[in-house]
């Protein structure tokens, strides 16, 4: 009883959201845009007619455009949010809702490590989230520690304090991006853990499919680009997933290369991976995509009444983002539609 007087306003609501989502059709016709002006003009023709109805050449502003799409997401998001009744389940959404701020936050790290004089706001969404973050004085601190004391009160000084010393020793940002990444996905789980049985089943099978489509492409590109050992990698590992684990991975990893670990890790549905890395790594990435998407077509084909329905409308949102982004950059840059297919999961 509770699961429906929860989930009923909700569920309305979230179903008629999931019609205004972009069909695959309409898609196809993004990808076979003849450059980003047509493009451009064919989104202003969808629900998206309000972010594009403005932009004309004199006026094409990539980074205003990628920052009002991802505005528009975080309006949806606050909705949804504003939708529920339960507290669990609106702390839920919150969480999904801090990805924003800690991707701003990555930016931030960047802009700060790279020292280029530049423009803050043109970088970032400079929305509050959760937590009000000076990015401009973050941007400009003279060290690390700095950094970290301007994030007191966050939930990002303790993450960061953990991957200091990691950073400090090898001049990586990658130690602090996957720190917050993993205090993320901890604090995630932590939220889920608090629900009813039937939300936390739901919640926890579409999570466990994310977070083993992340920790398969880091291993992935980390041991191909960057060739680190397994402590290291398994160090950096990200919590919550089903078919890959530490353990296994310990077993199973051999140090004779990018084929080893592929074969590690292609094991029961994940096995295509291993024929698909021969060709290339963003037909691993689609693949891992539609094992997501399999899991969320679960949650919202079946009980109605529960997280899965918020979970998965709000992974579809975002992916679709995403799309549309990568789109926008695509089409500027000349991208031919062979090599779109690869950069869009539809």
């Amino acid at each position: 009883m509770r699961q429906l007087a929860t989930y009923a306003f909700t569920n309305a609501k979230v179903r008629a959201m999931l019609s205004y989502l972009l069909d695959p059709s309409t898609f196809a016709g993004l990808i076979d845009s003849k450059n980003i002006y047509d493009l451009i003009d064919q989104l202003k023709k969808t629900r998206y007619q309000n972010i594009f109805a403005n932009v004309s050449p004199e006026s094409l502003d990539l980074l205003a455009l990628e920052r009002k799409l991802l505005l528009n997401d975080i309006s949806i998001y606050r909705k949804v949010h504003d939708s529920l009744s339960g507290k669990k389940e609106r702390e839920f959404v919150s969480m999904l809702m801090q990805r924003y701020e800690i991707e701003d936050l990555k930016v931030i790290l960047r802009l700060w490590y790279s020292k280029d004089p530049v423009n803050v706001q043109d970088y970032i969404l400079s929305e509050k989230i959760k937590f009000d973050i000076d990015y401009k004085r973050i941007a400009s601190a003279e060290s690390i520690e700095e950094v970290i004391v301007l994030l007191d009160k966050t939930d990002y000084k303790e993450p960061l304090l953990l991957a200091r010393d990691k950073f400090k020793s090898t001049k990586s940002l990658f130690y602090l991006e996957a720190s917050l990444d993993i205090d993320y996905y901890n604090r995630l789980i932590s939220c889920i853990g608090a629900f009813s049985a039937t939300d936390k089943r739901v919640a926890s099978k579409i999570l466990a499919v994310e977070v083993d489509s992340e920790n398969i492409q880091w291993l992935i590109k980390l041991r191909k680009y960057y060739g680190l050992n397994l402590g290291d990698m398994l160090e950096w590992f990200m919590p919550g997933g089903s078919m890959i684990s530490k353990n296994m991975l310990r077993n199973l990893y051999t140090p004779d290369g990018i084929t080893k670990v592929i074969e590690s890790i292609a094991l029961g549905p994940y096995l295509p991976i291993k024929k698909l890395a021969d060709e290339n790594i963003h037909l691993i990435e689609s693949f891992l995509y539609e094992m997501l998407l399999k899991e969320v077509r679960k949650a919202l084909g079946g009980n109605p009444f529960t997280i899965g329905t918020v979970f998965g409308y709000l992974i579809l949102k975002r992916r679709e983002t995403k799309n549309i982004i990568s789109l926008l950059y695509a089409k500027a840059c000349g991208l031919k539609k062979e090599e779109l297919s690869r950069l869009i999961n539809i």
